[in-house]
């Protein structure tokens, strides 16, 4: 009986010991020294266990806990979640024990087709109206006509910029040019510089021989009345002489062109012309659309065509008109 008191007392003075200590030191407890009875066996059993239960609450913080040193900058994110979360005999991916492997880095990807520019198949002949130099040689304006005019003219000038036709309708061709590219067009560009010789006629047989599907000519309007402004197009008649069949294409082209411009510049919409006695309309073998931007002759709307921002509604205009043609399957 004293013996049982003994051990007792020797171990709950050995258990306030330990929790008593800021910073516990854990020591053996030398169990074979005292007697193994049954009774003392079970008893030893129980302290031990409950000494592995104290230094298992000492040694292993709580959920709390982990909670405080986290947001305290002690532990990561990262190890947060795994402390809480990881089952236990579960390891990182990758290290020993675990079935997980690191997956191999991928390979990077090649670049795409996609991100090219792909052609829709279209394509569309460009001319920038007149040249730096006139030819005032005559021509024919039309095939097997009497009638004959000046081979390429020498265009005009703006009235208040002093800027010449044929460079302004250069500056709008480049532009178009680009953005009709940009849609997924192929382009012919009739002449890329001012210094160039070349025909009404010789121009349209450009057109006509590079398998394009239309063509489109820009020029620009004057009149003596400098009041008048806005942009137009112009087509054959249905009668006409040398290429009426393809009236009916050209006009609804041209008409899709003037529309389109007018609404995104704001300009006067002065309609299409349908005429017989132009040689930039009558040698063409592929539908046609004769564009006058603009009138030179009016002096705010000669400022609004060489302004950049106005170009580029223009040529908008055109690229729009150009998409709603093709899309109606012309």
């Amino acid at each position: 009986m004293r013996r049982r008191f003994l051990f007792v007392f020797l171990c709950l003075f050995c258990l306030f010991f330990a929790a008593g200590c800021s910073s516990p030191k854990y020591q053996a407890v030398d169990l074979g020294s005292l007697e193994t009875t049954a009774e003392g066996e079970a008893e030893a059993e129980k302290l031990n266990e409950r000494a592995l239960a104290a230094v298992g609450a000492a040694v292993k913080p709580s959920g709390t806990e982990l909670e405080t040193l986290a947001g305290a900058g002690g532990l990561e994110e990262s190890e947060t979640s795994q402390a809480s979360a990881e089952p236990e005999g579960q390891s990182e991916a990758g290290l020993p024990g675990t079935d997980t492997e690191t997956p191999a880095p991928e390979e990077p990807l090649a670049a795409s087709a996609s991100d090219e520019v792909l052609t829709n198949g279209y394509i569309v002949a460009v001319d920038a109206g007149r040249q730096a130099k006139a030819n005032t040689e005559k021509e024919p304006i039309g095939p097997s006509s009497e009638t004959m005019k000046a081979k390429m003219s020498e265009g005009s000038t703006g009235t208040a910029t002093g800027v010449p036709e044929y460079e302004l309708t250069l500056a709008v061709a480049k532009k178009l040019e680009a953005e009709l590219k940009a849609r997924g067009y192929e382009v012919v560009m009739i002449r890329s510089s001012n210094d160039v010789n070349l025909s009404n006629a010789e121009r349209a047989e450009i057109a006509n021989e590079s398998g394009a599907a239309i063509f489109i000519r820009l020029q620009a309007n004057v009149m003596e009345n400098s009041g008048v402004y806005g942009a137009l197009t112009m087509c054959m008649t249905a009668q006409n002489p040398y290429n009426a069949g393809l009236h009916d294409k050209s006009y609804t082209l041209s008409k899709k062109i003037v529309d389109s411009i007018c609404a995104q510049t704001g300009t006067k919409n002065r309609g299409v012309q349908e005429v017989d006695n132009s040689g930039a309309i009558n040698w063409s073998q592929i539908p046609v659309s004769v564009v006058r931007l603009g009138f030179l002759s009016n002096p705010d709307e000669d400022r609004w065509m060489q302004n950049e921002d106005y170009q580029g509604k223009i040529v908008n205009g055109i690229a729009d008109a150009v998409d709603s043609y093709f899309g109606e399957g012309n």
